[in-house]
């Protein structure tokens, strides 16, 4: 719905590993090799440029567990507030 309004969608890392440190490695792009193991805390981080030089970046946490991701963070509403 946002690449259809005209929003586009941003290049780079996709996340990041998350720890003592806010951003961490591995990153999460193309060009990282980083295995990703069961027990790594990771951000993913989608973003898009919904005009020139404004960005909007959506973070979701989660831990690789053995089942499958688990979702650390609490899930976003549906109606996001605007912030003018």
């Amino acid at each position: 719905a946002l690449v259809a309004a005209g929003a586009k969608p941003l290049g780079g890392r996709l996340g990041h590993g998350l720890g003592l440190s806010l951003t961490e490695w591995p990153s999460l792009s193309a060009l990282d090799r980083t295995p990703l193991r069961e027990g790594m805390v990771l951000t993913l981080e989608p973003g898009v440029e919904i005009a020139p030089g404004r960005i909007m970046v959506h973070e979701e946490n989660i831990v690789l567990r053995a089942g499958g991701p688990e979702l650390l963070s609490s899930r976003t509403p549906p109606e996001l507030p605007e912030i003018a």
